[in-house]
């Protein structure tokens, strides 16, 4: 079971010190206390281990502790034990490099990169701050789900990177050189990702489909869908590789006027549908839509275990919108994943079903 084990805080948001030491193959973790003492700062800290901006997307500025000198250096620190029993210490620094503030990441006190500490283990969290993922627009919708998939694909994360360097590269170009021959090299290679991402969208969607049908049957159903309107499949992907070539070259005025890429992996629309009211998600209730939340962040998690990857769940305010019914279930869903989970909430009594297999900290 991966678990985290130590937790050592300094100078993070609303915490000058703290350190947590949990018990060996502790599976459930609650954090409780009144609203404004530090619970979900507590798994923020944890969270900067999958996402360079937590699960709050705060800057750096914003993870700096208020009414404290600048020139104090933040820093996090966790020791996780793996499936293996392997013990792996990692460390996020903060440091005031003159007038800039760079994240610092460490693995046994040598620099390394948040990408490799994903490669070791996944932070994987439901929080109230993912509520307006549901209602907002399709920009927010297919980031996050794209980032789901960049958790379970290392390949998808390598090309979504590769794209965003070679579209830079394509506008210099454009804006430079206008070199013909090396926009069209560079084309074909953009045309090539856009439509490797594509594919591998759809295919993750397939298969969280499938574990919804098959594995959350206590939960919400709704499906993925992708679309787009320059094509209706992914069959032939030397055609479609010259379409969105084509594409990229009819927008090359546009795009150096405008300085940005008008065809792009955005052109993708993506529709979470109700499978009961055969609806869109858009057009359900709001607890209808938290629901759908919970169910894709299951789903994504029983994809995780299913490939025999190494993540932690952090679920913050859990049973704020569950009665005692529907946290049992999710309790009992989880508790399948074999690996740990932290929850917040304001009482310990919120959390009866945990109270003999849980580690309890209360905060004040």
């Amino acid at each position: 079971m991966a678990s985290i084990e130590k937790v050592f805080i300094t100078n993070f948001k609303s915490y000058k010190s703290y350190s947590l030491s949990i018990d060996n193959n502790i599976k459930h973790v609650v954090v409780y206390g009144y609203n404004g003492v530090g619970k979900t700062n507590l798994l923020d800290s944890i969270s900067y281990f999958s996402n360079s901006k937590g699960l709050r997307g705060s800057s750096i500025e914003e993870i700096l502790p208020k009414n404290q000198s600048k020139d104090k250096n933040t820093q996090i620190e966790i020791q996780i034990r793996s499936l293996k029993k392997n013990i792996l210490n990692f460390s996020l620094r903060i440091i005031n490099d003159g007038n800039q503030f760079k994240k610092k990441f460490f693995l046994d006190q040598r620099k390394t990169s948040l990408t490799k500490i994903k490669d070791y283990i996944k932070i994987i969290w439901l929080s109230p701050y993912m509520d307006k993922i549901m209602y907002e627009g399709q920009t927010l919708k297919r980031n996050f789900i794209d980032k789901l998939i960049a958790q379970n694909d290392g390949y998808f994360n390598k090309t979504m990177l590769n794209l965003k360097k070679d579209v830079s590269e394509r506008l210099n170009i454009l804006k430079h050189s206008k070199d013909e021959k090396w926009l069209n090299l560079i084309e074909r290679k953009i045309a090539v990702y856009i439509f490797e991402i594509f594919d591998i969208r759809r295919k993750y969607a397939e298969k969280l489909n499938m574990i919804i049908n098959t594995q959350l049957n206590q939960f919400r159903k709704i499906r993925l869908e992708y679309k787009n309107k320059l094509f209706s499949n992914l069959q032939n992907k030397d055609k479609l590789t010259n379409l969105f070539l084509e594409e990229l070259k009819n927008k090359r005025e546009l795009d150096e006027i405008t300085k940005r890429t008008h065809f792009s992996i955005n052109t993708d629309e993506i529709s979470i549908v109700d499978i009961e009211n055969n609806i869109s998600i858009d057009a359900c209730s709001t607890g209808e839509q938290k629901s759908s939340l919970l169910t894709i962040i299951l789903a994504n998690c029983w994809k995780l275990k299913n490939d025999n990857k190494e993540f932690i769940l952090l679920l913050d305010e859990a049973t704020s919108h569950l009665d005692a019914m529907n946290f049992k279930k999710l309790f009992d869903e989880v508790d399948k994943f074999g690996t740990q989970i932290w929850y917040t909430g304001t009482h310990k009594k919120l959390f009866q079903v945990i109270e003999n297999k849980g580690f309890f900290i209360h905060l004040q």
